[in-house]
C-alpha cells in the first residue's frame, strides 16, 4: 500500500504554510504521477487515510474532493474512491458516431437501448428540426459503453417523417448513423455543436455509475444531411472523468 509509511516517503508537515488537506492532495497526485497508484486502483478509505496521517476525516475529504473535481479521482457508488482512468481526447472537428470513435481507439463499443418511442416534441426540438406543427419525432435514449464501462447517456430526436418504419430492433446493435445510411440512404453533411459543464443529476449519475453532483459534459448536436436538412438533435451526457474535449483554432 502506497500510504503504509507516510512519515518516510509521503510525510505531512504541519509546520508548512500549506494546509494539510492541500499537502495530502499533492501526495496523492504525486503517487499517481509516479505510478504508485494506478488507474482503476482503489484508494484507502477516508478512515484509513485519517488514521495513517493522524488527521481528521474532513481534511481527507477536502483533499479527495479537490482531486475528484479535477477528474484525477472518481467516486463509485457503494464502492469507494478510485484513481480515474486516462481521459479520452475527443476532438470536435470530425462528424463520427460513438461506435466508430471507440473502434478507432481500439475499444469495444456497446449500446444499451433504454427507451424508444414516438412523441410530439418540445418546442426547442420542433424548431431545431424544422418540423411542421403536429409533427412527430422518434425519441431514442441509449447508454453508450466502451469495454463494458458506461461513458455517456444519449437522447436522440429524429423526425418521424424522414425515417418511416424505424423500429426498436434496428437500434439494439451497432451505429445509428450506419443504420440511417444503410436503411434510409442518408448521407451525413455537417453538424452544429455546443458543450456545457454540468453537475450530474441522479438519473445520469445512476446510469453512468458516478455520484450525483459529479461533473459531466452536456454535448448538444444538431446534424444535417448532405442536402442541408436537419435530421437529428441529440443531447449527450459524457463523464467528465473520462473525456477531455479539444479544438483546433486557426487565424
Amino acid at each position: 500500500m502506497v500510504f503504509s509509511s507516510p512519515q518516510k516517503k509521503y510525510p505531512l508537515d504541519p509546520k508548512l504554510p500549506a494546509p494539510l488537506y492541500y499537502q495530502l492532495q499533492k501526495i496523492i497526485q504525486k503517487a499517481i504521477d509516479e505510478g504508485l497508484l494506478q488507474p482503476g486502483e482503489k484508494l484507502p478509505s477516508e478512515r484509513e487515510l485519517a488514521k495513517t496521517y493522524n488527521i481528521n476525516r474532513l481534511t481527507v475529504r477536502q483533499a479527495t474532493n479537490a482531486l475528484v473535481n479535477k477528474g484525477v479521482l472518481v467516486r463509485k457508488r457503494g464502492l469507494g474512491t478510485f484513481v480515474a482512468q486516462a481521459k479520452l481526447n475527443q476532438g470536435l472537428f470530425h462528424l463520427t458516431s460513438f461506435t466508430e470513435d471507440m473502434i478507432s481507439r481500439g475499444l469495444k463499443p456497446a449500446t444499451l437501448l433504454l427507451s424508444f418511442s414516438i412523441k410530439t416534441p418540445e418546442n426547442q426540438i420542433q424548431e431545431e428540426l424544422k418540423l411542421r406543427p403536429g409533427g412527430k419525432i422518434y425519441l431514442i435514449e441509449r447508454l453508450r459503453l466502451a469495454n463494458n464501462e458506461p461513458m455517456a447517456r444519449e437522447i436522440s430526436f429524429l423526425p418521424f417523417s424522414l425515417f418511416p418504419g424505424m423500429n426498436k430492433r434496428d437500434l439494439e446493435h451497432g451505429s445509428l448513423y450506419s443504420l440511417l445510411r444503410d436503411k434510409f440512404n442518408l448521407t451525413l453533411g455537417r453538424a452544429k455543436e455546443t458543450l456545457e459543464a454540468l453537475a450530474a443529476e441522479k438519473k445520469e449519475a445512476d446510469l453512468l455509475g458516478i455520484l450525483p453532483g459529479t461533473p459531466v459534459f452536456l454535448r448538444e448536436r444538431l446534424t444535417y444531411t448532405e442536402q442541408g436538412e436537419p435530421f437529428e438533435f441529440v443531447r449527450s451526457f459524457y463523464r467528465a472523468d473520462r473525456y477531455k474535449f479539444f479544438f483546433y483554432l486557426e487565424r
